[in-house]
C-alpha cells in the first residue's frame, strides 16, 4: 500500500520544499478532526528531511517502479490532498493489473487521520488478499459495527 506518493516530483507542490514545517501543518491540516499529538509531531518534521524526501525524486518515477511489479500495490489517496496530486485516468491506465488507486473522497493528505476506520478496514482487506492477486476488487467499506443484542 502506498499513501499520497507521488507518481513523479511533478505531482509535488512546491509548497513542501519551500515551508516551515508548521506552516505546513497548518495547511495540510485546516479543516480536519486530527489528534493534538499529530499536529504537534507534524509541526516538529524536520525540514531537511522533507527536502532530501523530495530531492530523492529526482530520478523516480512510479510508472517505472510499477512495470516491475511482482506483488499487488494499492495506491491511496486524498481527494482533497494539496501537496500531492492525484494520478489522471492516463496514468492509472498504464498502471500494470497488480495495481489499484483508490480515492478517499472526504480526505487530503492525511487519509489514515481523517478516515480512520475507512482506512484501517481497507489496509486489513488489502493485507488479507491472497499471494498474486489484483486489488482491484478492493473497495471502502464503513467500520463494521457490532450489533448488541
Amino acid at each position: 500500500m502506498i499513501v499520497g506518493f507521488p507518481v513523479n516530483k511533478t505531482h509535488v507542490n512546491t509548497r513542501l520544499q519551500t515551508e516551515m514545517p508548521a506552516d505546513l501543518e497548518k495547511w495540510l491540516l485546516t479543516g480536519a478532526t486530527i489528534p493534538d499529538i499529530a499536529r504537534l509531531e507534524a509541526a516538529k518534521t524536520d525540514t531537511q528531511a522533507i527536502r532530501n524526501s523530495i530531492h530523492g525524486l529526482d530520478n523516480l518515477d512510479l510508472l517505472d517502479l510499477a512495470k516491475n511489479l511482482q506483488h499487488p500495490c494499492l495506491l491511496v489517496h486524498g481527494q482533497n490532498d494539496q501537496a500531492i496530486t492525484i494520478p489522471n485516468g492516463e496514468i492509472i491506465d498504464n498502471m500494470p493489473d497488480l495495481s489499484h488507486l483508490i480515492v478517499f473522497e472526504e480526505s487530503g493528505h492525511y487519509p489514515m487521520l481523517t478516515e480512520t476506520n475507512k482506512f484501517n478496514r481497507l489496509l486489513n482487506d488489502f493485507l488479507a488478499l491472497e499471494s498474486g492477486k489484483s486489488p482491484s476488487d478492493l473497495q471502502l467499506k464503513e467500520e463494521w459495527k457490532r450489533r448488541v443484542r
